[in-house]
């Protein structure tokens, strides 16, 4: 299993091709999100878990910085009770 420093590194590398416009890492940085994500959630108690929350919020920012497309946002801007099963 990769470790948080090896995601720290990855996210490290992405943030330099992005900051020389290469904007063709947006999918690696989803899906190292991604890859977060899981090792948060199969993470045995808080304190393993710690290191991860703290890369996320990280990787976050970089997608707020590039701004990156986020389709479930922009849903919920355009349709905020779309998830409503009365909503027609």
């Amino acid at each position: 299993m990769e470790t948080w420093e090896e995601y720290r590194e990855e996210l490290e590398k992405y943030r330099e091709e992005l900051e020389n416009d290469n904007f063709e890492v947006e999918q690696d940085v989803i899906e190292l999100e991604e890859k977060i994500e899981m090792e948060i959630y199969e993470s045995f108690d808080e304190d393993d878990a710690k290191p991860f929350k703290k890369l996320l919020k990280e990787l976050k920012v970089l997608k707020e910085e590039f701004d990156f497309y986020d389709e479930q946002a922009e849903r919920d801007m355009m349709n905020p009770n779309g998830d409503d099963e009365d909503f027609d």
